[in-house]
């Protein structure tokens, strides 16, 4: 049932004359704001010559402007108090600022001078940093793992390859790939101003037209298709102490509805403390210490995934008890209340997170990139409501079938893997 106290949304957009789109929701309860400055464009839209690129070019932003260098940018937003940084994803990048709210107008210029006026200077610096960053992930397993299933199952697809790039691909990477990136992807119409907080609305929506509306219109490159999904199971040989299982099955795009049900079916499955997998695999046989599973919507597919880090030794035994309960809900379903204790788990989850300003910001960016719309989150609980019983087994049975599924474990050499995808 839905519950109409969900509904008190403060919400504004507005189209800027270059096709920005704006989004603002004002809280005269707190004290601060958070604001972004969301572009649609990630790795998922990197050519194989410049992989990586996406993510380089969000950290040159801050190497230093036309009037600002590094020390100067984060010393306007650090000295009132403030927080700035960035992020890359595979379909959206997002610059973005956390400031008192007697501080907003800094936060924004600070914004607006990082998207319009960086030298993307010091690449040399900023590469080794990315080589670094890069070498961090190699040496953490339980991260590395989800970047070599993504190739695994995405395979010659840019959603499929790491975020950072590889140690090749950023070694290679130049000014003038990262000046053309800039140029075809962070154009007005690709790009999304939101904000949340104590804010002024008018005075918000002024600023912003006067440090971005300026900016020229320009079209922006056609999005990847869909790349296909490829099954199978595969093993990664590290020197490492642990086996890290992942599992992956067909998505769904995040448009698509039925994407509420398969949010439901990986809660049931390993959402929390209370899910399936966490009390078989750890709770009951204490085989794992982590052990979960996610749901990863993209514009064109998805991924629904588990993961588990458990000790070679019990590698084949973990597997066949994960097999075993992706088996029960797709033969036997999910009764009644195990459905509306997920379904609870989900709503509190995502009402309680909006309790903050920077989530609140982000969900309105990443609606509009996504939706074009903001969708009200009165209709995401009236969804997530409506899910039923039927809907989470018909989803099981669609995907947790052996041909749709995909196993990738990476592990030391003496790890044993199964002759076969029990499903």
């Amino acid at each position: 049932m839905s519950n109409n106290t969900y509904t008190h949304e403060a919400v504004e957009t507005h189209t800027l004359a270059n096709g920005m789109t704006v989004c603002m929701e004002a809280l005269p309860y707190l004290h601060s704001a958070s604001a972004g400055v969301w572009i649609r464009t990630g790795s998922g839209n990197e050519r194989v010559e410049e992989c990586g690129v996406a993510h380089f070019l969000e950290h040159l932003f801050f190497k230093g402007t036309k009037t600002r260098n590094v020390h100067q940018i984060m010393e306007a937003i650090e000295s009132r108090g403030g927080q700035l940084n960035a992020f890359t994803s595979r379909e959206y990048t997002c610059l973005y600022v956390k400031v008192l709210d007697k501080y907003t107008d800094t936060g924004i210029e600070i914004l607006a001078d990082l998207i319009k006026n960086s030298l993307f200077c010091d690449l040399e610096k900023e590469r080794n940093v990315i080589l670094e960053e890069i070498t961090a992930v190699e040496d953490t397993p339980d991260d590395l793992v989800h970047d070599l299933m993504a190739t695994h199952h995405w395979p010659e697809h840019a959603l499929g390859r790491s975020i950072a790039g590889t140690t090749e691909s950023v070694s290679a990477l130049d000014y003038d790939r990262v000046v053309d990136f800039y140029q075809r992807w962070y154009t007005p119409e690709n790009m999304v101003f939101s904000i949340a907080g104590n804010i002024d609305t008018e005075a918000v929506l002024k600023q912003v037209r006067e440090e971005f509306e300026g900016m020229p219109k320009a079209s922006t490159p056609t999005q990847f298709s869909a790349p296909a999904f490829k099954a199978g199971a595969k093993a990664v040989t590290r020197d490492i102490a642990q086996s890290h299982i992942t599992l992956a099955f067909p998505g769904l795009s995040l448009r698509d509805d039925m994407k509420y049900a398969y949010d439901m079916t990986g809660n049931v499955l390993g959402g929390g403390s209370t899910s399936r997998l966490f009390m078989r695999i750890r709770e009951n046989e204490g085989l794992a210490y982590s052990i979960y599973a996610y749901n990863a919507f993209y514009l064109s597919t998805g991924m629904l995934g588990v993961y588990a880090g458990v000790a070679p030794e019990q590698l084949g035994k973990t597997l066949d008890l994960t097999f075993e309960e992706l088996r029960k809900l797709r033969d036997d379903g999910v009764p009644e209340d195990e459905l509306e204790l997920n379904r609870e788990q989900i709503k509190g989850g995502m009402l309680m997170a909006l309790e903050s300003t920077s989530t609140r910001m982000a969900r309105m960016a990443k609606s509009v990139l996504y939706h074009g719309e903001i969708i009200p989150i009165a209709t995401i609980i009236e969804r997530v409501d409506a899910v039923t019983r039927a809907d989470v087994q018909a989803c099981a049975q669609e995907i947790f079938v052996p041909e749709k599924c995909a196993l990738l474990v990476l592990g030391p050499a003496s790890q044993k893997m199964p002759e076969q995808i029990a499903l």
